[in-house]
């Protein structure tokens, strides 16, 4: 748990409408301490977008008030994982994981904006090392609207403001025209806004538990899957709960003599999140190469005699040569060799 978590209500909300209404959100700006009145432990405060600040459970009285909506301005990445939606390696926030589909993830945003079939099972990490949890399928679970501060609210300073004249004075508008990172530290913990000055500028939106604004006129962030949200400070082990998937066995060991038995159409599309594609590729269709390593997505890495890269396949690109298979080849290129030789010596 760390300041600047992004976040909405929970199971058992029961504060009408604080937060601005189901789908309004908020940030993580103190966590709770044991002996602590105002925010005792199993508790933390929320600085909502609307301006408004109250404490709430996370396990206090065994309730649970809120949910993780976004965890990416905390810096949570996944640095060898691309989605296999919009193509992104080392996406931030949350990861979805399909338990049907073999090495297939998605970010958040495209989990939610309803990429890939709707009926097969996910399983959700909140961080690289988390413990994977299958969420139910999508189709038919319900929907809600996320409402803030996202591109196009306007907004004016807010709690945390520690920027003088740069909006134009106390009371002056502007308008959220991106949500980005802080550098490299964070994700979605900034918002860059317009001012009716003509200023441009990028402020805190959770980057170190910090909220610089507030909204006058709320936009829409997108939808979420509400059930499918982590429940704030609930233990992993009172949800379903699945170890990450073991990546199949590989076929291959490091030394093996492989081939690509694919044609160029059909490995295209193969090598999309497993190594790309490279036109030169297709110089090496047929050719015989060795293993040079099994990456840890189960890709082949493979080195070829005449070449100074190390081409990257799907594994189901390939096939193995066996010894004789080899020998065999080798002497058919040797006999055309010899009779192409033979030819123009005449």
């Amino acid at each position: 748990m760390e300041v600047g978590l992004r976040v909405v209500r929970g199971p058992d909300w029961k504060w009408g409408n604080q937060d601005g209404g189901e789908g309004h959100v908020g940030t993580v700006i103190k966590i709770g301490k044991t002996g602590s009145t105002s925010s005792p432990d199993k508790t933390v405060v929320v600085q909502w977008d609307s301006g408004s600040l109250t404490n709430y459970r996370i396990g206090y009285q065994d309730a649970f008030d809120l949910r993780n909506f976004d965890n990416a301005p905390l810096g949570v990445k996944h640095p060898n994982i691309i989605c296999n939606a919009c193509r992104k390696h080392g996406f931030s926030g949350m990861r979805w994981k399909c338990s049907k589909c073999y090495d297939f993830d998605l970010c958040t945003q495209c989990y939610m904006a309803d990429k890939h079939d709707l009926n097969h099972l996910f399983i959700r990490y909140e961080h690289t090392t988390s413990v994977g949890v299958e969420v139910p399928k999508r189709h038919g679970a319900v929907k809600i609207q996320a409402k803030g501060i996202f591109v196009g609210a306007k907004v004016v300073r807010g709690p945390d403001w520690d920027w003088g004249s740069q909006d134009g004075g106390e009371g002056k508008t502007g308008r959220v025209i991106d949500i980005r990172g802080w550098d490299n530290e964070s994700s979605r913990s900034v918002a860059n806004v317009t001012w009716s000055s003509g200023s441009t500028n990028v402020y805190r939106l959770g980057h170190k538990g910090k909220v610089d604004l507030k909204y006058i006129q709320e936009a829409s962030g997108g939808f979420y899957y509400r059930d499918h949200l982590p429940i704030l400070g609930q233990e992993v082990e009172r949800t379903i709960m699945q170890p990450a998937p073991a990546r199949p066995s590989s076929l291959y060991s490091v030394g093996d003599r492989v081939k690509v038995i694919l044609d160029v159409e059909s490995l295209k599309p193969k090598q999309e999140g497993h190594g790309g594609w490279n036109p030169r590729m297709a110089e090496y269709i047929g050719k015989v190469g060795y293993v040079h390593r099994v990456t840890e997505r189960g890709d082949i890495r493979v080195q070829y005699d005449d070449c100074n890269n190390r081409w990257t396949f799907h594994p189901a690109a390939l096939t193995k040569v066996c010894a004789a298979e080899e020998l065999l080849y080798s002497c058919i290129i040797e006999s055309l060799r010899v009779l192409d030789n033979n030819f123009y010596s005449r």
